[in-house]
């Protein structure tokens, strides 16, 4: 029987070798198309004021349509918007297509503080009907088939709630701690080694338990971890991983910068014949 607190984990071979890079994308430039859905996705979401929860499962979702499919086959931008509307249904919170359409059209073409928005706001970001109709049949065709490369295994765990369990279970239930830890947890989600995909759910709210009660300076037990059922070695991999993250999205953002912005197809294919 397969836990609720567990997820479906990429295996070495699919990690070793995605479609994108079978289909001739080079592995740096799939990192950053991976950096840049992610990083859509967390900011559309805010804008739409979902809960981090609906848009975690979002990322999580992402990530694993773009494991099994080929950013040669489908863009940045339709598997983003079908990721989000899938999980704002799964997460009870439903976006309608009109309003993920909407949005993810004005974070492309308006300079907000968005890390994948345009530096000039040189397009209009309103969407006629026709654009809207076109867009939505992508939006649900995209949808469809992230279903079927997961097999319609759409259950995403999520390390939010354990964190808290794990903080009040080791008597440190204190709201800044939690803050740090959710921030770290989010952040981790745009790490390039997949963490989400490589490791469950306690192993990635331990690693960030870890690090919040060190920046808070709370003292916890030795060996704690071991409690939760996490070997020492997932958590030294994920606690580097966490720590990583900043530097990797800054480096991320001026690449994103000098690219000019890569969300269809059509822009892919171009970047790889330059």
């Amino acid at each position: 029987m397969v836990s609720l607190l567990s997820n479906p984990l990429a295996t070495a071979e699919q990690l070793s070798s995605s479609p994108s890079q079978a289909d001739g994308l080079p592995a740096s430039l799939e990192v950053t198309l991976r950096w840049a859905g992610l990083t859509l996705l967390q900011s559309a979401g805010l804008l739409l004021r979902l809960p981090q929860p609906a848009i975690a499962t979002a990322q999580l979702l992402y990530q694993r349509f773009f494991l099994l499919r080929s950013f040669r086959t489908f863009s940045v931008l339709s598997g983003s918007q079908a990721s989000l509307f899938l999980a704002s249904k799964l997460s009870e919170v439903p976006v309608a297509p009109r309003s993920i359409i909407n949005v993810t059209t004005y974070l492309l073409s308006t300079t907000s503080p968005s890390p994948i928005s345009p530096l000039a706001t040189t397009t209009s970001s309103y969407v006629s009907e026709h654009a809207y109709h076109l867009q939505r049949t992508r939006l649900l065709a995209a949808e469809t088939e992230l279903l079927k490369a997961v097999g319609y295994d759409t259950h995403a765990a999520l390390p939010y709630a354990l964190a808290v369990n794990y903080a009040q279970a080791l008597d440190c239930l204190q709201k800044s701690l939690l803050q740090r830890a959710f921030a770290y947890l989010s952040d981790v989600m745009f790490s390039p080694s997949c963490v989400y995909l490589t490791h469950q759910p306690n192993a990635l709210a331990a690693a960030a338990l870890y690090l919040a009660a060190r920046d808070e300076a709370v003292k916890l037990p030795e060996c704690w971890w071991e409690v939760f059922d996490v070997e020492r070695e997932d958590l030294g991999f994920l606690v580097a991983g966490m720590g990583g993250v900043e530097g990797f999205v800054k480096e991320q953002r001026e690449r994103w910068r000098e690219l000019g912005g890569v969300w269809e197809l059509e822009q892919v294919e171009e970047l790889l014949r330059r």
